[in-house]
């Protein structure tokens, strides 16, 4: 048996594209999301409380915060910690994302 030639290609080498690195976003583009974020729970929270007919006092109670907690978070003057996001979507019923959604 004869073995049949076999035929080597050139291999080139390219340059291999990768994903540019994320920009770090700027101080005031951060300052403008926040700002976004608080109206879009502010708005989202008074809306989903009024659905259950809710007063900021009983949320507050069933949520296990206090009532100006509730009220400062519905004028968007307060960024309020992830557990007590937790504690707001538990009491609504809800998922923690969905509290965030615009």
């Amino acid at each position: 048996m004869s073995a049949s030639p076999v035929t080597v290609s050139r291999m080139v080498k390219r340059p291999v594209k990768r994903p540019a690195a994320p920009r770090k976003p700027t101080e005031p583009a951060l300052k403008r999301d926040v700002v976004l974020m608080r109206r879009v729970l502010a708005e989202r929270l008074g809306e989903l409380r009024l659905e259950r007919e809710l007063s900021q006092a009983a949320l507050a109670l069933y949520a296990g915060v206090d009532r100006k907690t509730i009220n400062r978070i519905e004028n968007g003057h307060f960024s309020p910690a992830l557990d007590t996001i937790v504690r707001l979507s538990v009491a609504l019923d809800i998922s923690p994302s969905a509290l965030l959604e615009h």
